[in-house]
């Protein structure tokens, strides 16, 4: 695993049913980190210590008893080392795009979203990528 900045996945063993779909692949978390290495600890450490604080999704994992649904022990990560925090950020922008275009929402232990390929793209992005014409409903 890099010690530098990346993006990471953290994924369940199985799918987990979405309000749009059922996301295949498991995603529970999407990150990135300067520290990649450290972050990822963190994460573990959160996990699998009830009220343990720094890292979120570790802690709402810990807190939300997502183990009863995923065991701890069952979760994959995958990650993509980047040459800066810049750069990780845009690589996990990029990940959180392809998962709302498929869900419509955020994975379940993100809480807040990365505005990057909105910013970088265009507010219409979401509208491109779905091939609408910004209806509102």
């Amino acid at each position: 695993m890099p010690t530098g900045s990346g993006a990471y996945v953290i994924s369940a063993s199985k799918p987990i049913p979405r309000s749009i779909g059922v996301d295949e692949l498991g995603i529970l978390d999407i990150g990135e980190s300067k520290g990649l290495r450290q972050r990822l600890k963190d994460f573990v450490r959160c996990a699998t210590k009830y009220g343990d604080e720094g890292h979120m999704a570790g802690w709402r994992f810990a807190y939300f008893r997502f183990a009863r649904h995923y065991p701890f022990e069952s979760l994959r990560v995958r990650w993509i080392g980047a040459d800066t925090k810049d750069a990780a950020y845009e690589i996990e922008g990029r990940a959180f795009l392809a998962y709302i275009t498929t869900h419509s929402e955020l994975p379940p232990l993100n809480y807040s979203f990365n505005w990057s390929p909105f910013k970088a793209d265009g507010w219409d992005l979401f509208d491109r990528i779905l091939g609408e014409s910004g209806q509102s409903y």
